[in-house]
This record gives C-alpha cells, structure tokens and sequence, in this order.
C-alpha cells in the first residue's frame, strides 16, 4: 500500500452511475473502437503540487501527475495494479510479483531489462537500490514513506537481482516495500556526486547514517534538487513543463519501453477557483473536470447544449473527508471533549446540504467496501444537549460568566483553517462555527492556501482544520495513526494511544485474513471512542469531460481514472503536438 495523500478542497469495488464503460460517441463509423495516437487532454487540478519529487510530496495531485491511477505515467513502480481483481500483479519495472521466502522475511525479485530513462540512460537495479538509499536517509524529507521501512533491514543486488530482507515479518510487506510503496527514480540524476556510493541501505539506517556528512549533504541536496520541478522517469510519459500557478505538461514517450500512450500531451491546468473551473470546462479551454462541486454536478452541468459536449459520471474511490483536532492542544486532548465535537456536527447537514447528497456518513478510516470495515459501528448522533454535558463533565464550563467556556485559565478558544478556494471547507466552517458559539466555545477561522495549510499541518501548528484524506485498495493504518508517525510521519493529528499502537503493531504481524480483520474490527472501535478526528463522509464524485474522449473509463483507484488509455478518433482531434494549449 502507498501512504495516505491530503486532498484539502475528497477500497472501493463500487462503480456507480454506468462508470468504468467506454462511453458513446457520434463518431464516423470506422472510427470508434479504433484506438489511434493524437491529441491532447487538459485537466484541471484544484491545487498545484508541493513537489513533482514522489519521495517527499504529500499531495495528491503530485501522484496524479507522477504515476497517474495504474502505477505508470512519468515515473514507475516494480509493479502495478491488474484490471481483473485490483491486485498488485501488473510487470510494471519489475518482470513480475516477488519470489517469497518461507519465513517471510525475503523477497526476491528481478528488474525488467532494456528500459531507459527519459534523459536515454539505461535503468538498472542500482536505481531501485538507491531509490531506498534516499527514503531511508534521514536527512530528507520523506518521513512519511520511512514509516512504511521500519522492517526493511536490508537490500540486496546482483546483476538484475534484488533481494529485500526484512527484520521481522509483516503481512504488508510484499505491497509496502517490495511492489507498490516507491516509484523508482534515477540515481545519476539525483546523486551526481555519488554521495551515497559505497554505502550499503544497512549502514544508511543505521546510527552511523544519522553522523555521516554525506548522507547529510545528499539529504539537503536532495530536498531542494532542480529535479523536484523537472522529474525523469520511465514511464509512458515525460515531463514537458511547470509553469507555477498555471499548468504542469507532460508529454507522450515516444521511446517507452511498454505499451505507449495515444494522447501527444497532458495539461494539467490549475485552476483554483471552482466557478473559474466550471467556466472554463464549458468555453471548451478544459477538457477533464474529474472532481465538480456537489452544487456543479447536480444543477449547473445540464441541458442539451451541455450534454451534447460533454459525458457525466459519477465514481467513488477510497477516501473521506473528516474534521482533525490537533489531539496535543489543551481542548482536544480529552476523549469527552472530541466526542461531544463530533455530536456538535451535522453530518446529514452537511451531505444533503453541502454535498447534494453524494456521499454517505463515515465512522471509520476503513472505506465500506473493503473486508476489513467494521459494519457494526453506528455514527455519533448530532446531539448538542449531551455534547453540552461532556464538555462540563471534562471541566470545560464558564467558570468567569463570560459566554466561554474554561478551565485551568484557558479559554475554549481556537482556531479553525480554511484552504483557499475551498468551498466545502468554508462551508464546514461556518456551521460548526454557529454550532460551537451555542454551547459556549468560540472558533475563529483563517483561510490560508494550500502549500501552506499542508506545511502547517505536517508541522503540527494548527488547532483544528477539515481534510479530505485518500488512501488505497489496500489499507494499512500503521503509517497515518501509530504514535510514531507524529515525529514527521502522516500521523497529523497527534493521536497517540498505547493500545491503539499494540493492535496495529500486531496486525502488521498477522497472516490469517480472519484473524487480522478481527483484530482491526477491536482498533475501529477503540478509534471509534477515541475520536481522534471527526469523520464526515465518503464522497462520491462528479466528473465531466469532453465527448471526443474513446475508452474513458472510470477505476477504483486514485485518481479514479488512466489517461494512457484514453483516446480521440482522427475527425474530433482538436489539438496538434505543436500548438498552444
């Protein structure tokens, strides 16, 4: 499984609303179903990327971008996933799924051969070596991923032979480490020096890597490597450009060693505003809006003039929105105080009024589709009378007659942070804002934009803010709630809980599915009491896009779909490889 990604403006098997069919075209005969190279798409993004540099961004449209929603786009993974059960099997730079030791604790696999780079230097196993060197290193900023590494003790290579011994086993391993967790990047791109040369991955996590002034000087280098804006990958596309604020181009590989690509060019366009975006879908300067606002799909995308441009869908992926309270500030480090938080929201609100009613109530990091989502947990009801009397009972009352509550000197005063152009966010805002002024706390609201709202929560200096969290098909909760995730890991909310480390340390251990699913079922419901955040819901988006568009399927899978796949008929190519988007 890969780590988690924020989504500040939203394992699935549920394709809804006639998602994941090619869809109609009034295309001349001969044509459709025919799938020919031209043309371009141009996507609009929401936000613009921390980083193009997989190893340290945290955001999700950096992995739309990087490896798109089967594994492969600029850069590549060993292997990706299948279109027949969504399992880890696709040969991607790997030629296929690892040989297993007994004991599990040795996995061996064997690196495709004749792939190049896009910059035409040869790929080989000492990229994949070194691609683990640099998350391991401590020095950059790739805490989040060297969570997933703890186990990995060592690497081992011979020719095209990888070997990856673990210390211990764990049941995510093959999908964490060895398979799906890092997209390889090149070495002589970004270790030019060879500041890690002729040290092994053993020696890099262990106390000497953490004294050692290379692999010091590699880290600094490499968190702020011109590459971070300019990647070169493997993959069935290149990168062409980044124009900060306005677009990110890639373009089709030519040379790619697998099967190519049909469209000539990707334009991500960042469109920030929804109303901008919406705009421009109609005037036709946008071809994909995979993501409209709840109000946008329903009521402001109809009519034949619209229809006749443009197909709809709906589709889910694994993924929810939910309310963090920073667990280690004074008002939300009592377990009374955030459940009475969570009865303070009305969650059935905010779907049928905010979201159209597209999406339904969440109580659990687990998406209700996957095996291991415990169906038995009800929500917390919308209640503020007993909310009142958690608060007191936790020794939040007004004790100066103010209208606020206190205790021990503190106002129950905080802060609550808006992502710019979200709307969804403002409108959460605003009705727990009234919610909370009637029982005596008062939030205050700051609307900052994304690149630093992402680095104020992975920092930890907020009090309270609403995110929309995406995770896998595979879930493994170790990385975004075990107390060692708060020191630079994904675990943002501060949520430290002894128990709650136990289960998911024993979980990672356990290779009986049934056992394992019991044991998660125990670690939901302590969660569940605990409530660490408040869980709001998972959605369900609304897209449209451009009817020229062949074979536009919808996956359950970030970012729902696979542009390599998709494709335009000759007569409706609009876009030429030279011509201006």
């Amino acid at each position: 499984m890969k780590r988690r990604f924020l989504v500040f403006p939203a394992i699935v098997a549920l394709i809804v609303s006639g998602c994941g069919r090619p869809q109609a075209s009034s295309d001349p005969p001969g044509e459709v179903g025919q799938p020919v190279q031209g043309d371009w798409a141009i996507v609009r993004f929401e936000v613009e990327p921390d980083s193009l540099n997989p190893i340290t961004s945290v955001t999700s449209v950096a992995h739309y971008a990087l490896w798109g929603a089967k594994n492969s786009q600029v850069y590549e993974l060993l292997l990706g996933y299948n279109s027949r059960d969504w399992d880890v099997t696709e040969p991607l730079l790997a030629e296929g799924p690892p040989i297993v030791s007994d004991d599990h604790l040795t996995y061996t696999i064997t690196v495709r051969e004749g792939v190049k780079w896009h910059d035409g230097k040869p790929f080989t196993a000492e990229d994949v070596l070194f691609t683990f060197k640099a998350t391991a290193c401590p020095s950059t900023d790739a805490a989040n991923l060297r969570s997933f590494l703890t186990d990995l003790a060592d690497i081992q290579i011979e020719g095209r032979t990888i070997r990856f011994v673990l210390s211990k086993p764990n049941v995510y391993s093959e999908r964490n480490i060895v398979t799906n967790l890092l997209p390889i990047i090149p070495k002589h791109v970004f270790d030019e020096k060879g500041l890690l040369d002729g040290l092994s991955y053993k020696e890099i996590i262990g106390p000497a890597g953490k004294t050692n002034p290379k692999v010091k000087e590699f880290g600094d280098q490499f968190n702020r490597h011109p590459a971070n804006r300019a990647p070169v990958g493997t993959g069935p596309y290149k990168f062409g450009r980044w124009e900060s604020g306005r677009e990110i181009v890639l373009e089709r590989n030519d040379e790619y060693w697998g099967k190519k690509a049909f469209l000539d060019k990707i334009v991500y366009r960042i469109i920030i505003d929804p109303t901008a975006a919406l705009t421009a879908l109609k005037a036709g300067e946008i071809d994909l809006q995979p993501r409209l606002s709840p109000v946008q799909y329903k009521e402001q995308t109809n009519g034949q003039v619209f229809d006749e441009q443009f197909t709809k869908s709906t589709y889910s992926i694994p993924g929810r929105y939910q309310i963090t309270w920073n667990n280690e500030r004074p008002y939300f480090n009592d377990k009374r105080v955030r459940q009475a938080m969570t009865m303070l929201v009305d969650r059935e609100k905010i779907i049928e009024t905010f979201q159209f009613g597209l999406g339904r109530i969440a109580v659990s990091t687990f998406y209700p589709q996957v095996k291991d989502y415990h169906s038995d947990l009800k929500p917390w009801p919308y209640d503020p009378k007993r909310a009142a009397e958690l608060l007191d009972q936790a020794g939040w009352k007004d004790h100066d007659g103010d209208g606020i509550r206190d205790k021990a000197g503190i106002k129950f005063k905080f802060e609550f942070l808006v992502r710019s152009g979200s709307t969804l966010q403002a409108q959460i805002a605003a009705v727990l804002m009234e919610e909370l002024r009637r029982v005596g706390i008062e939030m205050t609201e700051r609307t900052i934009e994304f690149a630093l709202l992402t680095k104020t929560v992975r920092e930890h200096r907020f009090d309270a803010t609403a995110v929309g969290v995406t995770s896998d098909l595979v879930q493994d909760p170790f990385e975004s709630w075990h107390s060692s995730g708060t020191a630079g890991g994904s675990n943002f909310t501060n949520f430290k809980n002894a128990e709650s480390d136990r289960l998911l340390e024993q979980a990672r251990m356990e290779f009986d599915n049934d056992k394992r699913k019991a044991i998660y079922l125990r670690w939901q419901e302590l969660v569940h009491e605990e409530q660490p955040v408040t869980f709001l819901f998972y959605p369900v988006e609304g897209a449209a896009y451009s009817r020229r568009f062949q074979n536009a399927q919808w996956l359950p899978l970030r970012p729902g779909y696979d542009l390599t796949t998709w494709w335009v008929p000759t007569a409706r190519q609009e876009h030429k490889n030279g011509s201006a988007p």
